[in-house]
């Protein structure tokens, strides 16, 4: 039986996908875990939800999986909190034990680089997993008398 460990931490949207270097971790992330998404058209997906203020509670999650096991992937959280500043995004990663020493090398690689971020979550209680059971969506989101819908999208970009 395969054993799984998860990682996750939010930060900048902009330091994840414009930061050369982030980039870089980013495409070997992708490579380790055989995984394959257009980063411009999550940029452009990004983009489309508004700038500044009218942004705000706007954003969806795009999850990818690895082509072999469907129990891994690669969760991009792009909600923006109704109270975000920052562009703050979450980046998830789910993968067999196996993997994690490359795994969390470059994932400690995307977090040093990032200029605000939260601590780095680990866990083996498959918490990502269960965050994008497609039942649960879409997921009303309310903030004060403000609502929103967010969506969960599967390998569509």
């Amino acid at each position: 039986m395969k054993r799984y460990i998860e990682f996750s931490f939010y930060l900048p949207f902009f330091d994840l996908i414009d930061d050369t270097d982030e980039v870089f971790c980013l495409e070997e992330l992708m490579r380790q875990l055989n995984i394959r998404f257009n980063i411009m058209e999550l940029y452009d997906q990004y983009i489309s939800y508004g700038e500044g203020p009218c942004r705000a509670g706007k954003g969806d999650v795009f999850v990818f999986f690895t082509k072999d096991d469907k129990d891994s992937f690669i969760l991009i959280d792009l909600f923006n909190d109704f109270t975000d500043q920052h562009n703050m995004v979450k980046l998830g990663v789910r993968c067999e034990v196996k993997y994690d020493k490359w795994i969390r090398n470059i994932l400690n690689n995307i977090h040093s680089r990032a200029e605000i971020k939260s601590k780095i979550k680990e866990s083996d209680d498959d918490l990502l997993k269960l965050e994008i059971n497609s039942e649960d969506y879409p997921k009303e989101i309310r903030y004060g008398d403000q609502k929103y819908m967010k969506n969960i999208y599967n390998d569509t970009i």
